[in-house]
């Protein structure tokens, strides 16, 4: 079997159920890959006319179980015997449309991404316009990855990343401030950066195509608001369209 090739079938269901708990911190090695597979899947609905899709914590914690199932039983079925989208019900969620995308072998996000797209019936969980949220599940054992895309409408859920907020602890703060001012700092120099795509496009605050220290000022003006009682976005805050 080449595994280069092999993609599974697809997985598209609707059920109603009634109460969402979100799984804070969650991020591990692979959550990069998560972030970049999110850009890939964007790039694609833009493209074809449908809105961008948030990354959901709760999503990718659901999505990297399936992961390390699907290397146990290749299957929309889980090693118990449950659909795949009973990892929703099993973490608290709730949902009206659910999608499952799986793969393996694929060894980059790009790779997999493209066998997706060539798919008709993966191609279109990607780009359904009922979907709103995604989580991603990436596992790697004997040099061989597992690949899963979790889709919902978003019934519950917030985004992992939020303008100005990009180490995924739910605020805009200092912290965000100094990854930003570390990474101009590691650019001007020629180093490497320490941010990937997913967290430059929330860093670029003032949507100048730079990271640079006026977004990291713009994050410590809004922090200072926040910490004062505010409760506006930084979209909002700064009028940003």
């Amino acid at each position: 079997m080449n595994l280069q090739k092999r993609i599974p079938a697809l997985l598209s269901g609707i059920l109603l159920l009634f109460c969402m708990s979100a799984v804070s911190g969650y991020a591990d090695e692979y959550q990069n890959m998560r972030d970049e597979v999110v850009m890939l899947v964007n790039e694609q609905r833009t493209a074809n006319g449908q809105t961008p899709l948030y990354e959901s914590e709760f999503l990718n914690h659901a999505a990297q179980i399936r992961a390390e199932e699907i290397k146990v039983t290749f299957s929309h079925t889980r090693p118990d015997g449950r659909k795949g989208y009973s990892i929703m019900e099993e973490l608290g969620g709730s949902y009206w449309y659910v999608g499952e995308n799986i793969a393996y072998g694929y060894p980059t996000e790009s790779s997999v991404m493209e066998a997706w797209m060539d798919s008709s019936g993966h191609r279109a969980n990607i780009l359904n316009e009922n979907y709103h949220a995604v989580g991603i599940g990436v596992f790697e054992s004997e040099n061989i990855y597992y690949w899963v895309q979790l889709f919902t409408d978003g019934e519950g859920l917030s985004p992992i990343y939020t303008s100005g907020n990009l180490n995924i602890d739910n605020a805009c703060n200092s912290e965000d401030a100094a990854l930003i001012l570390t990474e101009a700092a590691n650019a001007g120099a020629g180093g490497n950066s320490i941010l990937n795509r997913m967290q430059k496009s929330f860093a670029d605050i003032n949507r100048d195509s730079k990271v640079d220290s006026s977004d990291a000022a713009m994050v410590l003006q809004y922090a200072a608001y926040a910490g004062s009682g505010g409760t506006e976005s930084v979209e909002n805050y700064f009028k940003l369209s």
